[in-house]
Order: C-alpha cells, then structure tokens, then sequence
C-alpha cells in the first residue's frame, strides 16, 4: 500500500491572501497558483517561517542563507524588500538592527473569491488615482504662491555666525560603514541650516577635508567660518559611539564637546539630540514651531546614507548607482519623502549636466513624479524643489522653474545648489540682477564650488554686457573643462561682442570639434531663453565671432 506524506495543518501558515507550505516549502496564492519568487528570498522566507512570530536576527539569517559566503545586509535586505513586495508590507515585522519577525495572519471566515478581490483592487486604485490627480494641486502651494514672484534677496552673513561642519571621521576598520559617517555629516549640514541668522558652509565644500585633524584655523579660513563641527564615529556591534565638538578654530579650543553612546536603530534621534546641543553652545534659537523626529524603516534610512554617497560624486555612474539605492529605501519604507525627493535629484542632475546625450522626456517625467510625490508627502524638503526647478527648465517652462528654486531657497536659506539654480534659471528667464546676487550668495556658501557656478555668473555678466568681467569667469571654465560645450559657446560670443576675432577663432575650432555638424543659426535658437534680446544677443556675439573670419 502506497502511502503519502500529508501535510499537517500547523504546517501551513497564512500570510495575507497567500499561504506558504512550511513542509514543502511552496508559496500559494488563494487560487491555488505557486507563486514564483528568487530562490534566496524563499531561503529567507524559509527560515522566517521555520520562526514564524519569533524574532530571528540578521546574522543567522546571513549565515543559514549565504553559509561560508562573505555578504553584506545589503543581500538581506533586497530579500525582504522582495518578500514584502509580493506578500505586503506588515507580513515582516522589522526590530532594528536586530532582525525579522514573520507574522502569519488569519484570513477572513468569509473569503473574497480571485475575481471579486481583484475587482475590488482595480476599483480602489482608480479611486486612489482620481483622489490624488484631484488634490495634486493643493501639495503644491508653493508653485502658485505670490512669494515665488518675488526677487530673492540673499541676507547679509554675520562673520561670528558662520560655521561648517567637516566629514565625521569613520574610526573603524570597515571601509562600507563609512557611508553612516558621511551622511551623519551630511544631515547634521541640513539641520544646522535651519538655524536663523545661521550661515552653514555647504557640505560639499566641507567633503574636501575628509582626513581633517589639525590644522583646523587653515580650513576655516579656506572656507571663510568662524566655527567648526568635527566628529567622530566608531561602531561596536549595534551600537555607535559618536564624539563631537564645535571648534573655535581661531582660539584653538573647543567651544563643546560631547559624547555619544546610541542604538544604531534610532540615529534620528542622535542628529535632533547633536543639533539642539550645537545651537545651545552657539546661543542661538531654533527658527522652527516644533521639530519633528522623522520615523521611518532604520534601514531604509540606512539605504538612504549609502545611495548619498555616489551621488557626491558627480558622475554618471554615481548618479545611476544612487538611484538604485533610494530605490530600494521605498521598497523598505513606501511613503519615504526624502528617497523619493533624491531619486527627483538624480533626474535633475542628469538634465542639468547631460549625463545622456539627449534629454529624454521619459526622465523629465519620472524625475517631475518622484519630486511632486515628494513634496505631498513632505512640503519642506528643499532637494524636491531643487529638482522641480531643474526639470521646468529642462522643459522652457520658466515660471515654475523659478518658483520652486526660490521656494527651495526659503525652505533653506543656506542651499547653495538652490541659489545656483535660481540664477541658471534667472539668466535665461528672469531678472539678471536676481541671478548675479544668487550665484554670489552661492558661491559664498560653497567656497569650494563646481565650475558650473563660474559659468553661470559669467553667463549672467555676458548678458548684462559686461564683457570684460565675463570673459576670466568663461576663459577659467574652458581651460579647466575644455569639453563643456555651452561654456565654449557662451566664450565664443563673449568674444564676438568685444571684437576679439583671433581668440574666438580658436573657442570655434573648438566648438566644431566637439559638435562638427554645428550650426550658428540653430545655437541661440535652441537656447532656452524666455526673452528675445537675450536670444539676439547670444546670436549677435556669434555673429560677430564668425563674420570676420
């Protein structure tokens, strides 16, 4: 007699709509289908189930996952993100760098039949989208505000009020943790740039002194502050220990210093605790109502500090590699407005500094999304505003663009890259004087600042026909970046408008080197300029550039 192995009720669980067969391991949905997932993320649910309603840690999940292979969270991670997105979210229990819990659930004692469920699914999504297209106006005040029409005028900088805060320094022996010290620094800029009356050096000035531990009365100067925030980070287990000090740099002493022992699990925590400390030794008050923790999935946080990371680096590949990364912050936490903010960024930054050959639409679009899904979900993140800009001008659209830079900039009066934008914008569609006060309070703020701010104001010069300032500003962006092509052009004109024919001579074998097929008609016409003499004068200078040749 043939007898076979049954499966015991207890060894079934439910999880939602969908069961999982803890003796043979296949995961079924109501109807009776296997459902198909990557062979490590149903290893994962595996043990999980093998736990179910218990705690089981990372580490014995790394090790009965991936035995006798060096991995990192990371693998982890994207295993329960793939879990969560085909069983949904509340299905895994997270307990912050401790590990998971699976939570099998109860179906209902009258089930939904295939059909009905799905009905209902498609139905609520139509709703969900009528709601959203319907309210989407009212997320974006800002871009209808009268404020946003109004010129901004960048405030005068107290000496004794400046300050930057220098890379805290990753004291452990792994390299791949150095992304939470990073992006401690890079918070702690954030936040400290709410303070009023405060002037906070961009972090990405401050990125230039990674391996700072002396001579700290040179980087102030360099960096023109009065003080500096220094730290450092080492990791024991799940927990860090973080020293800071607010330095007085030109007394030689330390104004505050303090001692950090925390729970990984809670570093929002630490950065509110660090910052209401570092104002109180500056005597300053907080500019805010209220401060809010922020309370999200610690390791989409964690995914949010490691995509930051390429992104300072200004390539394509880092851009690339960084949206991977705060992709997979929303697949841990969906409503996440500063993952869905960056992932905006990525998309400006590819438009703004041509990381493709052509602008694509498709990336207009998707970077537009994730920056108004942004703002609904948080309307005072700078960085969505910042991205909205860049891509309404992408698109001619100068209004908004100008907009949401200001509306950047009054979220954040120390945003160097907003006030850099509001003059690209400005230059091309607003009012010149505007966008020469901007560039300056950028560079200001970002003593160390990328050639792209040399072009803007020489750019701005140009147009308001101040050619011989403009010309070292265009001459030092060409010598440094001998391909970037609106830079040769913006010179060649430049010196079209002063009669140098010789030196424009070269700027245009340059020019047709770079781009063969060019063209002097087509040039100011594909600039995006909102006002015609701007268009001419660009169309002038090349004129006179190439006439006498």
């Amino acid at each position: 007699m043939r007898h076979e192995k049954k499966t015991k009720l207890d060894d079934i669980l439910i999880l939602g709509t969908f069961s999982y067969d803890r003796t043979s391991g296949q995961l079924m949905q109501d109807d009776g289908n296997v459902v198909h997932m990557r062979r490590q993320s149903l290893d994962v649910l595996s043990v999980l189930a093998a736990h179910a309603d218990e705690v089981v840690s990372k580490d014995n999940l790394i090790k009965t996952v991936w035995p006798g292979i060096a991995t990192t969270d990371d693998s982890l991670v994207q295993c329960i993100a793939d879990i969560r997105r085909t069983l949904g979210r509340d299905v895994i229990e997270t307990f912050p760098k401790q590990g998971y819990r699976l939570r099998p659930k109860t179906r209902s004692a009258s089930p939904i039949s295939s059909k009905n469920n799905w009905d209902s699914r498609f139905w609520a999504f139509i709703v969900c989208c009528l709601v959203i297209f319907t309210a989407l106006p009212f997320f974006l005040p800002a871009l209808w505000s009268p404020d946003t029409e109004k010129a901004i005028v960048p405030p005068e900088v107290s000496p004794d009020q400046t300050l930057a805060v220098l890379p805290f320094v990753n004291l452990g022996n792994n390299p791949d943790l150095r992304y939470f010290s990073d992006g401690l620094s890079e918070d702690l800029t954030t936040d400290l740039s709410k303070v009023e009356r405060l002037t906070v050096i961009s972090h990405a000035s401050s990125f230039d002194f990674p391996d700072a531990e002396k001579n700290f009365r040179k980087i102030a100067e360099d960096l023109g502050v009065r003080y500096l925030v220094r730290g450092t980070v080492r990791h024991h287990a799940e927990r860090v220990r973080i020293n800071v000090s607010l330095v007085d740099p030109y007394g030689g002493s330390n104004l505050w210093a303090e001692r950090f022992d925390w729970d990984m699990a809670y570093p929002f925590e630490f950065q509110e605790e660090v910052t209401r400390q570092i104002v109180q030794a500056l005597s300053l008050t907080l500019g805010m109502e209220k401060d809010v923790t922020p309370s999200v999935e610690p390791d989409a946080y964690y995914m949010l500090l490691r995509g930051l990371e390429p992104l300072r680096a200004l390539t394509a590949r880092g851009n690339e590699e960084a949206r991977e990364y705060f992709r997979r912050a929303l697949e841990l936490e969906p409503g996440y407005a500063r993952a869905y903010a960056n992932i905006a960024v990525t998309y400006g930054r590819e438009t703004i500094f041509r990381y493709r050959e052509e602008i694509s639409n498709v990336s207009i679009d998707e970077g537009l999304e994730a920056a108004i899904t942004a703002i609904r979900l948080d309307p005072d993140i700078p960085d969505a505003y910042f991205a909205l800009g860049v891509l309404n001008l992408a698109l001619g659209e100068h209004a908004n663009a100008l907009a949401a830079a200001r509306h950047a900039i009054r979220l954040d009066g120390n945003y160097s890259d907003g006030y850099a934008l509001l003059a690209e914008v400005a230059v091309h569609g607003g009012e010149l004087n505007e966008a020469l006060a901007a560039v300056q309070r950028a560079k200001l703020l970002h003593p160390r600042y990328p050639f792209s701010y040399d072009w803007i104001e020489g750019h701005i010069l140009f147009h308001l026909e101040r050619y011989d300032e403009a010309q070292p500003f265009l001459e030092d962006v060409v010598a440094s970046n001998p391909d970037f092509y609106r830079g040769l052009i913006t010179l060649a004109a430049n010196y079209g408008q002063q009669g140098a024919i010789q030196a424009a001579t070269v700027v245009l074998a340059d020019i047709l080197t770079i781009k063969p097929d060019f063209a002097l008609a087509k040039e100011a016409e594909q600039t995006p300029y909102r006002f015609e003499e701007r268009r001419e004068r660009l169309a002038q200078g090349l004129r006179l550039a190439v006439s006498k040749q």
